[in-house]
């Protein structure tokens, strides 16, 4: 037994050891590249963006957040293309709120404060989805992540998707705990970028966590009420008319399709029924594990929604990280965890090649083993089945 788990321990060691060489060069090549110009010209991270957006609403006033003029002047006096890129804002107006408190420091100083705020972030969301809490453990999925370029990419560019990530980590943590109230409440941050996991709601109401998601849809209202009071039905409009435009793809949003069903297979009836189909499959997964602690339906939902969203960015491929890091938690068969390992295979692959020549064979193939890992989920045994099974051949003894 003794010889088992020193054999398990160091298999462990040469798996971190491995891990930390592909985040050093991760880490290197980014340096090299775009990484070095954004930490030298903070306004070029969309950090940057962010800053810009609260300011608009400081300075020109809430609802004039989408007025492109007002935007303009702001961009203006921030020192225009020399500081800052632009960029038609579609951020919603939570956002600006959340970014006010940093515009009391100059642009440097704050996107500092920013993203040493989000790597604490990583590292608390590493912790929470460790699966032990030794050393090792820990810090194995700490560097796996800073190994995969839509992590360190995000990062760098300050990207807001970290902070929801935490917090749905977080969020799944507590409602593991029994404590479904404050997973509500940090639920709330689905407004910053709903795309990624807008189907959570939706398997947390079918495995009857109803307390977690009334509290989210509470919580929503109010964010969207007074968005509505301070922005205005014209700004909102403004913003769904940005969003529609993103998600058509407009090259000034700079959005990869390689990753979407679209991009796979158009943007007509047939996505649409695809989607409706991995929408069903999702709730499916999420039902049948009902029984069972909520890991597996929430893993589910982010890979989900992940497949279904029209619209998403490099970085929002973080998500699945996440993902497999909850699904660990719960009931897998061997051929989950093998799709797992092969899932992060694939990151890494795309991490290197995902956005060049093999860029769309790379998509299909994530899109394909995302759905493999949903249907696989349908068919694994869970606790309930046992009960089934129990009762019927008690029936028929």
């Amino acid at each position: 037994m003794r010889s088992v788990v020193v054999a398990l321990r160091s298999r462990q060691r040469l798996t971190l050891v491995l891990l930390i060489a592909l985040a050093i060069n991760q880490i290197r090549i980014a340096m090299e590249g775009w990484g070095s110009f954004v930490l030298r010209h903070p306004g070029f991270a969309d950090f940057g963006n962010y800053y810009l957006y609260a300011l608009v609403g400081l300075h020109q006033g809430w609802s004039r957040l989408y007025d492109l003029a007002a935007q303009q002047q702001e961009w203006l006096r921030l020192g225009g293309s020399d500081v800052i890129p632009w960029f038609p804002i579609i951020y919603p107006p939570p956002l600006a709120w959340l970014v006010v408190p940093f515009t009391l420091l100059p642009m440097p100083l704050a996107f500092a404060c920013w993203a040493a705020l989000l790597f604490g972030l990583v590292l608390l969301t590493c912790r929470l989805v460790a699966l032990e809490q030794t050393r090792l453990a820990r810090w194995t999925p700490v560097v796996a992540v800073l190994a995969v370029f839509p992590v360190l990419y995000a990062l760098i560019l300050g990207q807001v998707l970290i902070l929801e990530l935490a917090a749905l980590a977080a969020a799944w943590w507590l409602v593991s705990k029994g404590r479904e109230i404050p997973a509500g409440i940090l639920l709330t941050v689905l407004v910053f970028k709903p795309q990624v996991a807008i189907l959570v709601p939706v398997a947390l109401l079918l495995i009857g966590r109803w307390r977690t998601v009334a509290v989210w849809v509470a919580g929503s209202a109010l964010i969207a009420a007074v968005a509505l009071m301070t922005t205005g039905v014209d700004g909102l409009r403004d913003y769904a008319a940005r969003l529609s435009g993103a998600a058509a793809t407009a090259p000034e949003f700079l959005v990869p399709t390689q990753f979407t069903l679209g991009g796979f297979i158009g943007h007509g009836m047939v996505r649409l029924a695809v989607a409706g189909l991995l929408i069903a499959v999702t709730a499916a997964v999420a039902y049948r594990h009902r029984h069972e602690a909520p890991a597996i339906p929430i893993a589910c939902a982010l890979i989900g929604s992940m497949l279904v969203t029209p619209y998403l960015h490099s970085q929002d491929l973080a998500t699945l990280l996440l993902a497999g890091g909850i699904a660990v938690h719960g009931r897998l068969d061997r051929w989950q965890y093998g799709l797992l390992s092969a899932g992060y295979l694939l990151l890494l692959a795309i991490s290197y090649w995902g956005f060049g020549g093999w860029g769309s064979i790379l998509g299909a193939a994530l899109l394909v083993s995302e759905t493999v890992w949903l249907l696989a989920a349908l068919r694994v045994r869970t606790p309930g089945d046992a009960v089934r099974r129990t009762e019927t051949l008690g029936q028929v003894a």
